[in-house]
């Protein structure tokens, strides 16, 4: 618990402190680089410019990987629903309250979704996906399958393989199951106390 608290501060540092910080230099150096005169000192402007959108762009993908904002403001159930709503493929849902759940779990289980459904969008040819998470006891199970060709190569991409360390950070467990023809089902199971 302590640990999340303390993420969650690192998050609320980064977005309301250097974020905020970057987002006022980047306004700036525009400024600057329109007043400039001198087309050298444009350019070296410009440059900075550039590098510190870079900057606020990777500061904000570092933000969501520490806890995804749509978690604090919506929970996992609520996420998982604006995942749906946004992927280009139908999604059926089948997400039961999982109740309280630690904050490192809920994340894991998030990013868990997004990267099969992901996966599927990408990959895998399915015309559907289906998630389902339920919660039993101490243990937080989200499955994600889709009607795709199958097949998923562990070996060909870094996807499954982060779900895996992520998952056994946790003490969790991932089973793919994927013949060549479909369907895949990728299913991860996450200690979450009581």
């Amino acid at each position: 618990d302590e640990a999340e608290a303390e993420r969650r501060r690192i998050e609320r540092d980064l977005h309301d402190g250097t974020q905020a910080r970057l987002v006022a230099i980047a306004m700036q150096l525009g400024v600057a680089k329109e007043a400039a005169s001198d087309p050298a000192v444009a350019a070296l402007l410009e440059q900075a410019h550039s590098g510190t959108e870079e900057a606020m762009t990777e500061l904000r993908d570092v933000i969501r990987g520490i806890y995804p904002p749509i978690l604090a403001d919506r929970g996992l159930p609520g996420a998982l629903t604006a995942l749906a709503g946004r992927t280009t493929l139908p999604v059926r849902l089948d997400v039961a309250d999982p109740g309280t759940l630690p904050v490192a779990v809920e994340t894991a289980a998030y990013y868990a979704v997004t990267e099969s459904v992901t996966n599927a969008v990408r990959h895998s040819g399915a015309e559907a996906i289906s998630v389902r998470l339920t919660r039993e006891a101490d243990l937080l199970t989200v499955e994600v399958s889709d009607d795709g060709h199958g097949g998923v190569d562990e070996s060909a991409g870094s996807g499954v393989r982060g779900l895996r360390r992520r998952a056994a950070a946790l003490d969790g467990n991932v089973t793919v199951h994927s013949p060549s023809g479909g369907p895949t089902t990728i299913r991860v199971e996450l200690p979450c106390g009581s």
